[in-house]
């Protein structure tokens, strides 16, 4: 009697949708890395920015300090 090739079907049936959800994983993956580093340097300009924005606001303090000593004569 023949035997059956059913069960080396369903195996390679089984092999393919592993490998394609495999494929799917590493571009969800992929995908994820991407939007890790997008948030990355985005945290890396806004802690840039809050810098230079509190360096601004020390800058306009010291301006309001000096200006605090001078009177304008009406």
């Amino acid at each position: 009697m023949r035997q059956s090739v059913a069960p080396s079907r369903i195996s390679h049936a089984a092999s393919l949708a592993s490998q394609a959800n495999n494929a799917a994983a590493m571009s969800r993956l992929q995908e994820k890395k991407k939007e890790f580093e997008a948030v990355a340097a985005l945290e890396r300009a806004s802690a840039l920015f809050l810098k230079r924005i509190e360096g601004l606001a020390d800058d306009c303090e010291v301006m309001a300090d000096a200006g605090q000593g001078f009177s304008i004569p009406s």
